[in-house]
């Protein structure tokens, strides 16, 4: 059996010299070159600059190809008393190589610290700091949640605690997941205390339900129609409104459903105007 010969596509390597680090990396990986070597260089210029890199702009090279890049670091001697800067007579200097080591060892954590306010902006914080960042003010999230949802979320959760439990709250936190403004009806119930379905079966598909305090109600409906809905969304719809709401109210939750030419008409009702066996009326079976 012949193996394929497997084809690798050739890139050019973009200019990235002058460029701090970061927009480098994203420009190399744009450009299918996203493996990449740091190293530090002592420069004068604005710390992780890139000052070299190699291959060179315009070398046309294999995609995946690693690339080494020099940055600008002003070093750790610049900390150190003056004498301890100086080389001996062969232009050699233990104290300098040995800080330039350091640098290259501890140098990610020197750029951790330096940009540490990141770490506490919702909208720069790296994605697995979210959490973290969310239970500063114990705000809760699910994990599956689309990282944009979680930023926005995390960047109102000190407002929207002012407001949570309510009717306000509950369609905001809706309308920043689904994208689409749900309607809230409270005091209100769809159903009644005794429901018969279209066998009328009873103990099978009849549902009997206890009174409901129609205070601690309210029906949720979303603007859009059922089948365009994913389970997973509706799962994530049921979250959001459970951990929102009020512990001891009670919700139904309903889609937008368009109307068709001929709508269902209630035939059987108990309590309003027949009983059981009185008044009721009979629908016949269409013919086959």
């Amino acid at each position: 059996m012949v193996a394929e010969p497997h084809t690798r596509r050739v890139v050019r390597v973009p200019d990235v010299g002058g460029r701090s680090l970061q927009k480098g990396q994203i420009l190399l990986e744009n450009a299918g070159l996203g493996k990449t070597v740091v190293l530090y260089r002592e420069s004068y210029e604005e710390p992780n600059t890139i000052l070299e890199q190699r291959p060179s702009r315009g070398q046309m090279v294999y995609e995946g190809v690693e690339v080494t890049l020099w940055i600008a670091r002003r070093g750790l001697m610049e900390h150190l008393p003056a004498i301890y800067r100086r080389s001996d007579a062969v232009g050699r200097n233990v104290v300098r190589d040995m800080c330039f080591l350091f640098e290259h060892m501890f140098g990610s954590v020197e750029d951790i610290l330096d940009h540490g306010s990141d770490y506490y902006d919702p909208h720069l914080a790296p994605a697995e700091f979210l959490t973290w960042l969310a239970g500063w003010t114990a705000f809760v999230f699910d994990i599956d949640w689309p990282e944009a949802k979680k930023r926005a979320l995390i960047k109102r959760a000190v407002d929207l605690y002012r407001i949570r439990g309510t009717k306000r709250a509950l369609a905001l936190f809706l309308k920043l997941f689904t994208g689409h403004e749900p309607t809230i009806d409270e005091n209100t119930w769809p159903f009644k205390g005794f429901r018969v379905e279209t066998e009328a079966a009873i103990g099978l598909d009849s549902v009997i339900l206890p009174p409901v305090n129609l205070a601690n109600c309210f029906v949720v409906t979303m603007p859009i129609k059922f089948a365009d809905v994913t389970p997973e969304m509706v799962i994530r719809i049921h979250q959001i409104i459970t951990m929102e709401k009020p512990a001891h109210t009670h919700y139904y939750l309903q889609f937008h459903e368009e109307q068709g030419d001929a709508e269902l008409r209630e035939f059987f009702a108990i309590g309003t105007r027949s009983g059981i066996g009185i008044g009721a009326e009979v629908v016949e079976g269409e013919e086959s």
